[in-house]
């Protein structure tokens, strides 16, 4: 786990752009106040597939915190697999982090599935969101083609969920090897 105040292990996110997708005003302002504490600078919002679109195309963010159930403001699964799908590479390309209420394994494989870079289940921890953006900014992501979406090319393998009594992995063993 990555340690701020380790010297050494914390990454600067003062240059990342990030977009929030959620139809909820209150998560996007808790999104938004941690992603403030970490340093991020430009924190862009969405309430609704077309709103994020629009953000994507326009504002064009290094990472999208994407909701998976916009409630009646779409469907934020089939937001990602539009973006996957993408004729454009900057947009098919863009790091996705699918956040979801719900820690059920199918819905997450469906989510990585889809392309999704990592997965996060609500309520956020202020930890693991800034791990996974630590990554996502310091590491090259690789896509692969699989049918005619992008997806990443090592799907994400590592601890998504700390529930009471579980912990959910995701190993997707139907995406380990890529296809062109």
């Amino acid at each position: 786990m990555i340690d701020p105040t380790d010297q050494g292990t914390y990454v600067r996110l003062d240059a990342l752009r990030v977009g929030i997708v959620d139809d909820s005003a209150y998560f996007r302002k808790l999104a938004e106040t941690m992603l403030g504490a970490f340093g991020v600078r430009v924190i862009l919002q969405a309430a609704t597939e077309a709103e994020a679109l629009s953000m994507v195309m326009t504002q064009s963010p290094d990472v999208l915190l994407l909701d998976w159930n916009l409630g009646t403001a779409g469907n934020g699964a089939a937001l990602l697999d539009l973006l996957r799908r993408h004729p454009d590479e900057r947009v098919s390309t863009l790091a996705v982090v699918m956040v979801t209420a719900y820690a059920d394994k199918r819905r997450m494989l469906s989510a990585v599935e889809l392309g999704a870079n990592d997965v996060l289940v609500k309520p956020l921890s202020a930890r693991r969101l800034y791990e996974r953006l630590a990554e996502l900014s310091s590491a090259r992501q690789l896509y692969a083609r699989r049918g005619n979406r992008l997806v990443p090319a090592v799907p994400p393998a590592k601890v998504i969920h700390d529930g009471p009594s579980e912990i959910i992995r995701v190993r997707s063993h139907f995406l380990s090897k890529p296809t062109h």
